[in-house]
């Protein structure tokens, strides 16, 4: 098969997938996975596709959403209901004298807010206004990461803030994230979350990832980690049941609220 024919035949594949991982593309047009690379470089620097980590996705229709993020306010206006039981079940996660991470996010405020009345908690988070939220409690010992402020979701980031972390361990790590994909993994849209997220899941015992069944099947610029780092995810009952058992068939904890 010439090189043009390859090209035309994995854009029929991206195009009416959406995606397609490597592998995949491996597989249909009878190449290896090396030549596979090599034609989506060439595909997408003609601006065909849109390679990702793994793979590629089909520019018309995830390019939007992939560079997108949306505001804080946006985020807290939506699944409020289904949010508030994923928090709920995530605080039933904590115990007494744990130290506990939070990443950024409105599903990590909500939880946050939960964690008050548990005795000797240590909550670690770099979200400015989750340490506002929680820091006039007395039975919390919060400690804030700093670093350089995100407006968009009052993130800290870069640097200053990872390095931080470097004499931190904690036992739990509530992982928000924008998007989960079975094949891309974690994603989110912002490079320097994705950074902080990474470094945040090298210092935690357990991974558990909080996402409401919106952020199923999406992947942004940004990625974060694969699954197999991630010990247990908590959603809500949105989450189609096909989805749910391969979660599980990954041998990763799945709370469904």
């Amino acid at each position: 098969m010439f090189a043009e024919e390859r090209y035309v035949r994995i854009m029929e594949v991206v195009n009416q997938a959406g995606k397609a991982t490597v592998a995949e593309l491996s597989e249909a047009l009878g190449v290896s996975q090396v030549t596979v690379r090599r034609d989506l470089e060439k595909l997408e620097e003609k601006e065909l596709l849109l390679r990702t980590h793994g793979g590629a996705m089909a520019l018309h229709a995830h390019v939007s959403e992939v560079a997108h993020e949306k505001s804080f306010s946006e985020k807290a206006e939506a699944l409020v209901e289904e949010k508030e039981r994923i928090a709920e079940a995530a605080a039933k996660l904590v115990g007494d004298e744990d130290a506990v991470m939070l990443t950024p996010g409105t599903t990590s405020m909500l939880i946050a807010k939960r964690l008050v009345g548990k005795k000797g908690l240590k909550i670690v988070t770099n979200a400015a206004n989750i340490a506002v939220q929680i820091g006039n409690y007395a039975d919390l010992d919060v400690i804030l990461i700093g670093g350089k402020l995100r407006r968009k979701s009052f993130a800290l980031v870069g640097p200053l803030a990872e390095e931080a972390l470097q004499s931190i361990r904690v036992d739990k790590l509530f992982l928000g994230v924008d998007g989960f994909d079975l094949e891309e993994g974690l994603t989110t849209p912002n490079l320097a979350e994705a950074s902080m997220d990474r470094r945040m899941l090298s210092i935690a015992k357990e991974v558990i990832v909080v996402a409401d069944h919106t952020k199923f099947g999406k992947v942004f610029f940004s990625h974060v980690a694969p699954l197999d780092a991630v010990h247990t995810v908590i959603t809500d009952r949105g989450l189609g049941k096909d989805i749910c058992d391969r979660i599980r068939d990954l041998g990763i904890q799945l709370i469904v609220t």
